[in-house]
């Protein structure tokens, strides 16, 4: 014999059949969809950013990315710096208290 509190909130979400009645966006869809752009963000912010190595993070990111470490290395190699292609000048790139300073 079942509480009568748990017997209502048991069977508030379900008809007579079993089935949901419960309206409403299903929590497991909102999930389902936040964990996949959270998993392919490495290789969203990759593309975004026109990385010179896209290809090889989203290898990584597709491969080894349900590995949490796999993840983390895609997310690394999002961020690592990368040389500017040849012909092009590497603009040092400062903070902005340092926008006053005069150079020596």
């Amino acid at each position: 014999m079942l509480h009568p509190l748990i017997r209502v909130v048991v069977t508030q979400a379900v008809d007579s059949a079993g089935r949901y009645t419960g309206g409403g966006l299903p929590k497991g869809g909102v999930m389902l969809v936040v964990l996949v752009l959270l998993y392919g963000l490495p290789s969203m912010l990759a593309w975004s950013r026109r990385s010179s190595r896209r290809w090889k993070i989203t290898a990584i990111n597709l491969l080894l990315g349900w590995t949490v470490i796999g993840w983390v290395v895609a997310m690394v190699l999002t961020f690592l710096y990368e040389p500017p292609p040849p012909g092009e000048t590497d603009t040092p790139h400062h903070r902005a208290d340092d926008a006053d300073t005069p150079r020596s």
